[in-house]
């Protein structure tokens, strides 16, 4: 009796996803997209364990001073006598890098396919790691670890984006690593890698290091956590890599085959 409503829902699916086949760009952004919100909504599931951040933000504080790179506290000083520019790193910390990212993808879309994919598929990696990080070694950033360092986006814009009083807006205890020092340098060797004008590559060769400045000026995160970052997306990258060079073997391979046998079946028919 209702054989006929089903063939018609899954009609209807087959028709939809081979009409999103034929629409490469909207399927590479609906795959972007999902990728986040899989990743938002899963940090939304951690429920912040602050006793283990804390604890692990005194580690990472004692890494640093023994490493000799502590040096959160003095950079932040330094910005704070100009409270302009503070405040232009706390908008881009709260706004401008994800918009910027989303920038970066969109272009290099259309910059290379080829890059396209790969870099996206770092990326996702990356941020794939860093969940599970986020979740098995939960840490407080400086503006929450009683490390000395001013939370400048509630004391100059009275914005709260995650603290004991209010960890609903995104997980507060997700400082290691940094997807914003991950994220940034992956945007910067896309752009030095398929951009032509040397002003975008001196962009792209900046932008990073603006990135770090800021994650650490606004007290979001240690000089660790952008180490820790960078190091997140390199195996993304090397992971991306790995499966797109599987991927072509494996289609060279096929080709190769289909050549061979056409090859034998004109043989056969001489």
């Amino acid at each position: 009796m209702n054989t006929l409503p089903t063939r018609f829902r899954i009609t209807s699916v087959h028709q939809f996803w081979a009409w999103l086949r034929r629409r490469d760009g909207l399927q590479q952004i609906l795959v972007v997209v999902a990728g986040l919100e899989v990743y938002e909504v899963c940090r939304h599931f951690i429920d912040p364990n602050w006793p283990a951040a804390m604890a692990n933000a005194e580690r990472v504080v004692n890494l640093e001073r023994w490493a000799g790179f502590a040096y959160e506290q003095s950079i932040q000083r330094a910005f704070l006598d100009v409270p302009e520019l503070v405040q232009a790193m706390n908008a881009f910390y709260f706004l401008g890098h994800f918009f910027l990212t989303g920038v970066f993808f969109l272009w290099l879309y259309f910059r290379s396919r080829d890059g396209y994919r790969s870099f996206r598929n770092g990326f996702l990696v990356a941020t794939a790691i860093a969940l599970v990080i986020h979740w098995k070694f939960p840490t407080a950033p400086p503006r929450l670890a009683d490390a000395g360092i001013e939370d400048t986006l509630q004391a100059m814009a009275n914005i709260d984006i995650g603290s004991r009083r209010t960890s609903s807006y995104s997980n507060p205890v997700a400082a290691v690593p940094s997807l914003h020092a991950g994220w940034a340098v992956g945007v910067g060797i896309g752009i030095w890698r398929y951009a032509k004008n040397p002003a975008v590559r001196a962009f792209a060769a900046l932008y990073p290091v603006a990135v770090i400045l800021t994650i650490v000026v606004t007290g979001n995160h240690f000089i660790f956590d952008a180490v820790a970052g960078i190091l997140v997306m390199a195996i993304g990258f090397m992971v991306s890599h790995a499966v797109l060079e599987r991927r072509r073997r494996r289609q060279e391979s096929s080709e190769h085959g289909a050549i061979l046998a056409d090859a034998t079946r004109g043989g056969a028919v001489r």
